[in-house]
């Protein structure tokens, strides 16, 4: 003969809270599931663009920017540009002129 206690457990486990309860439960962990072989996804690296480099400079442009280095040309001829160091964790984007040569020198 089985405890009468046996029975009572049992009916405490079925009920509407705890099944739905159980439920999310499951749906959390097969979501959690999924969303780890999401990130084993490979990313492709960026490219630099060809033209010209950041510390060269594009032509006839006294200051540039890739928005994560700025980048300055000495104010006499042959000096070598000076630019700022790249934060830690900076996405380079184009680079792109601030300053045109031209309205550095008036």
């Amino acid at each position: 003969m089985r405890p009468r206690g046996d029975h009572r457990k049992m009916r405490r486990l079925l009920t509407p809270r705890f099944l739905i309860a159980m439920s999310m439960t499951i749906a959390v962990m097969m979501i959690a599931a999924d969303a780890t072989v999401a990130a084993e996804l490979a990313i492709p690296s960026r490219k630099p663009p060809a033209d010209f480099s950041l510390q060269k400079g594009p032509p006839n442009c006294a200051r540039w920017t890739d928005e994560c280095v700025n980048c300055t040309r000495g104010a006499t001829a042959g000096e070598a540009p000076v630019c700022s160091n790249i934060g830690f964790a900076c996405q380079p984007k184009a680079i792109r002129c601030l300053t045109p040569e031209a309205s550095q020198k008036k």
